[in-house]
């Protein structure tokens, strides 16, 4: 068994430690290589029509990977690079959710994921997958055989009494 390292809750930054630090250090405290959303449209569009990504992105789409999902990956890779700000992230949302649909369909995948699904939905396709394979048998029999047991290791209490002792 590894063990595990455990972090000294002493090896922390101190408060306010980031206002003392050298400025421009990470790549988005700096100025964004593309002011104008258009500009970094144009960036995302072509480097999503390069052979490797387009190959990566159709992959994801035929195994389900929603459309939201990789839209996600991209504008946040984009703003962790410096290639625009998290203004003109959230304005190139929609826009590279439809790059990636429209790839999505030019490469003729039939069930295109658009979006995660919700709780609920999920929570009521267990349930549905719950009731079709007859894992609420297999449950239910588990169940009635554990309180079975329990019910005889409650019969015997005593100390020294036997397990077949009915008292």
């Amino acid at each position: 068994m590894a063990m595990e390292r455990q972090q000294n809750p002493f090896d922390t930054p101190i408060p306010g430690q980031s206002l003392t630090d050298e400025p421009k250090n990470y790549v988005w405290e700096n100025p964004a290589r593309f002011a104008k959303v258009e500009d970094s449209a144009t960036f995302i569009w072509e480097r999503l029509h390069k052979k490797e990504t387009l190959g990566k992105i159709i992959l994801m789409l035929q195994t389900g990977v929603s459309v939201e999902a990789v839209t996600r990956v991209i504008i946040f890779s984009g703003f962790i690079e410096g290639a625009f700000s998290i203004d003109s992230a959230i304005l190139l949302t929609p826009v590279v959710q439809k790059m990636i649909l429209s790839i999505g369909k030019a490469a003729n995948i039939k069930e295109i994921k658009i979006s995660r699904p919700k709780p609920k939905e999920t929570k009521q396709v267990l349930k549905d997958l719950y009731k079709t394979r007859n894992f609420a048998q297999d449950i239910e029999g588990k169940k009635a055989q554990d309180n079975k047991q329990k019910a005889e290791k409650e019969k015997s209490k005593g100390l020294m009494s036997k397990e077949g002792d009915d008292k």
